[in-house]
C-alpha cells in the first residue's frame, strides 16, 4: 500500500494485482455472508451457500443438504477464485480513480459481474438453468453489494491520478 511505489511499473502492478485480489476476496466474503443470511432467513440449510460454487464439478452433491467437507472446500476455493478474478479485473480497469469514483465504479462493476456470471459463465459451465431460476432483483442486489464491498476493499490500494487527464494524452507534434 503506502510502502509500494506506485510510480514504477512494478509498483503499479503490485498495487493493481494485489489490491484487486484482496478487494475481490473481501467482496467474496460479503457475498458468502449474504448467502448465509438469506438461507438463515428462509430457514434453509446453510451448507449449500458454501458448496454452490462447486456445482460445475460436483453437480447435485454441491446442493445436497448437510455438511460435506470436500464440497465445502471446493466450493469455497471456486468462489474465492472467481471473486479474486473479478477483483483483479476491476482493479485493472479502475486503478487511478478517485475514492468516490472507485466506490461508484464498484457498484456498477457488480452489475457487470452479474451479467457476466448469469449470462456467460454459468451457462458455459452448465448452470444456465440455475441462473434463470434465480430471482433477478435479488441477484442484481447481491452483486451490487459485492461490487460495493469490492470498491471499498480496493480503496487502500487506490492511487488517484495527480495529473489532469489532458496532460496524460500524448501531444501532437
Amino acid at each position: 500500500m503506502a510502502d509500494i511505489d506506485a510510480q514504477t511499473p512494478q509498483g503499479r502492478r503490485r498495487l493493481i494485482l494485489g489490491g484487486g485480489a484482496v478487494a475481490g476476496a473481501i467482496g467474496g466474503v460479503v457475498n458468502i455472508i449474504l448467502g448465509l443470511a438469506r438461507n438463515t432467513a428462509r430457514g434453509d440449510d446453510l451448507w449449500p451457500a458454501l458448496k454452490g460454487a462447486a456445482s460445475p464439478f460436483l453437480h447435485g452433491r454441491a446442493h445436497a443438504p448437510g455438511f460435506d467437507l470436500g464440497a465445502v472446500a471446493l466450493g469455497l476455493f471456486d468462489h474465492f477464485a472467481i471473486s479474486v478474478t473479478w477483483g483483479i479485473l476491476f482493479a485493472i480497469m479502475c486503478f487511478g480513480f478517485s475514492r468516490v469514483a472507485t466506490v461508484v465504479a464498484g457498484a456498477i462493476w457488480g452489475i457487470v459481474v452479474w451479467i457476466g456470471m448469469f449470462y456467460v459463465v454459468l451457462p458455459l459451465v452448465g448452470l444456465g438453468s440455475m441462473a434463470r431460476a434465480a430471482p433477478v432483483g435479488g441477484a442484481v442486489l447481491t452483486h451490487v453489494i459485492f461490487g460495493l464491498a469490492l470498491g471499498f476493499g480496493f480503496l487502500p490500494f487506490q492511487q488517484p491520478r495527480r495529473e489532469p487527464l489532458h496532460r496524460l494524452r500524448p501531444r501532437k507534434v
